[in-house]
């Protein structure tokens, strides 16, 4: 994993780049607004509630993840939690407003400032991005892969969304678990990469090979080796072991989710239910049928349960066709269920669900038993998500699209049952803002028809990459 900034004093002095651009920002603001001549009670106001404009800055941007320099991020990503920050943080300075009372805050002030706010954040990250980007150039590939079509996926990503950081070298197509050392592999490489499947004899010895070449590894992990994080070492006399416990939530950390859970989704339907009341008549206005419409999931431990929505597609859309899940031009969607599916505003019934107990706030999304039979065929690692709640929202939604496949969003789910803790559902929470803004993240799954296999060493010729070796 590439870190462009490694010490914890470099992102220090991010934050504190970052609390001063608010201030420069509302100072400015207020300069335009009233034209150099800022009244004397305006600065009073000013001087009140400036000591929480800093506060707002560092803890929103912590919970958008924008101090997180590490990985491979585009700016896009960037610009978008930048503006979820800023609509959570408008938020924040309303709510103080009307709490202390004791300060005015002007309109034309507050939007001044939320834009020279993130012209000038999101001009840093860039810099940041440039320097990145400059100052270690395309990483040369040397990718391990197979004749499957989930290493051909994988290609296909780095070819088309990795090509600013990457420059696939060379590849090397294992159809077995051993393979003849070749000297020439390693020239002008940077990066080993790993797609999907590939032998544990094979990880092995290449991953040996980088680590004395001083090589990065990059690598899909399989079920099993997340199923390590945080294994707990124990010692049996002068033997190392791993202790493996069930990917599950202990009583404490149950306890605490469920408190979070109530407080933040009746305050959240509180909120919403104007907007409910009005989807309420809108929906049966714009299609034939029931505003709300059920239907049955599996939840924690298998358990079956109603989940509620708000209906976006025709009237028994699966009548004739069955359990179908939804394309990303999918005909039984009606024009305004396109809208709520974009904005998510057809799940907010699903609060009910949480307050019932049914769901959590955060979890992995709850899929029919019908589908969650064929996953399990596939994965039979699939049935860990079941450890826990399901939710509203989750790490794989936040990070990954809807069009991601099973195999990916359960890598999520994992990690995020692995590594919950209290702030970790906070900032998935908040981050959910910034998936409705990137309303691309919640097309339904494309539809084609099926392909012809494909000859993946033709497919390398064409794309005109240099194929190392083939073993057999």
């Amino acid at each position: 994993m590439i870190k462009l900034i490694r010490l914890s004093g470099s992102k220090v002095i991010v934050l504190i780049l970052d609390c001063l651009f608010i201030y420069v920002s509302y100072l400015l603001a207020y300069n335009l607004k009233f034209q150099g001549n800022v009244p004397q009670e305006q600065w009073q106001s000013f001087f009140q509630y400036a000591p929480w404009l800093g506060l707002f800055t560092a803890v929103t941007y912590y919970f958008f993840d924008l101090y997180d320099f590490a990985g491979r991020q585009k700016p896009t990503k960037w610009l978008f939690n930048l503006i979820g920050a800023h609509v959570v943080f408008v938020a924040e300075l309303i709510v103080l407003n009307y709490w202390l009372g004791t300060f005015s805050l002007p309109r034309t002030v507050v939007i001044i400032a939320f834009l020279t706010q993130v012209l000038l954040t999101f001009s840093l990250r860039l810099l940041l991005f440039s320097i990145q980007i400059r100052g270690f150039g395309k990483k040369r590939v040397l990718l391990v892969m197979n004749t499957e079509a989930s290493s051909l996926t994988t290609l296909r990503k780095v070819l088309s969304q990795g090509q600013i950081w990457f420059c696939i070298q060379r590849v090397l197509i294992v159809t077995g678990e051993e393979r003849e050392q070749m000297p020439s592999l390693w020239e002008d490489i940077d990066v080993l990469m790993f797609g999907p499947d590939i032998a544990d004899q094979v990880k092995t010895e290449l991953i040996q090979a980088a680590g004395q070449r001083n090589i990065e590894v990059l690598l899909i992990p399989d079920f099993y080796e997340l199923y390590l994080m945080k294994a707990e070492m124990q010692q049996i006399d002068d033997m190392m072991v791993y202790s493996l416990m069930p990917p599950e939530l202990t009583l404490w950390e149950r306890s605490v989710k469920r408190c979070i859970d109530i407080a933040i989704s009746s305050l959240l339907l509180i909120l919403a239910s104007p907007l409910m009341l009005l989807m309420w008549l809108i929906i049966p206005m714009t299609s034939p049928g029931k505003a709300l419409f059920t239907q049955e999931r599996v939840g924690l431990h298998g358990r079956e349960f109603k989940v509620l929505k708000f209906r976006s597609m025709v009237d028994n859309a699966e009548q004739h066709t069955g359990p179908v899940l939804a394309g990303a031009s999918d005909a039984r969607i009606t024009r305004f269920g396109q809208f709520i599916r974009a904005t998510r505003l057809d799940e907010l019934p699903q609060l009910i669900n949480v307050l019932r107990g049914e769901m959590s706030l955060v979890g992995p999304r709850p899929e029919r038993a019908y589908f969650i039979e064929q996953f399990k065929q596939e994965m039979p690692h699939y049935t860990y998500r079941l450890m826990v709640k399901p939710g509203l929202t989750g790490l794989a939604q936040v990070m990954a699209n809807y069009t991601t496949n099973p195999s990916d969003k359960l890598r999520y789910d994992m990690m995020y049952i692995k590594n919950y803790s209290p702030i970790m559902d906070l900032k998935i929470i908040v981050q959910t803002i910034g998936v409705v803004l990137r309303r691309d993240q919640s097309k339904g799954m494309e539809t084609t028809e099926a392909a012809a296999p494909v000859d993946v060493k033709q497919y390398l010729q064409d794309a005109e990459l240099e194929i190392a070796a083939v073993s057999e």
